[in-house]
């Protein structure tokens, strides 16, 4: 996958993504999730699943400095950072 092609998808394949929400690169309404349990089965079942896209509300962007959707005005661009991980694709 080219960086040109990439949209910020993780791997969740590190323990410190599980857990833990990304930037999509192209939309800013949008978001991915790695998910993770709560007990270590948990954790080691969702190592390797698939990020999860999310969409914010209507009238909000994702701003990953606060990791968190919020209102259009209160939004600024940032550069794209790259997760830990990338998918295996």
């Amino acid at each position: 996958m080219s960086g040109r092609d990439y949209n910020g998808e993780p791997g969740c394949r590190s323990p410190e993504e599980l857990g833990q929400i990304y930037r999509h690169f192209w939309d800013p309404t949008a978001y991915w999730h790695c998910e993770s349990g709560k007990s270590k089965e948990e954790q080691e079942r969702d190592r390797n699943r698939p990020a999860q896209l999310h969409r914010c509300p209507a009238n909000e962007l994702f701003y990953d400095r606060e990791r968190r959707c919020v209102k259009w005005k209160d939004w600024q661009w940032t550069e794209p950072q790259d997760p830990p991980t990338k998918p295996r694709k």
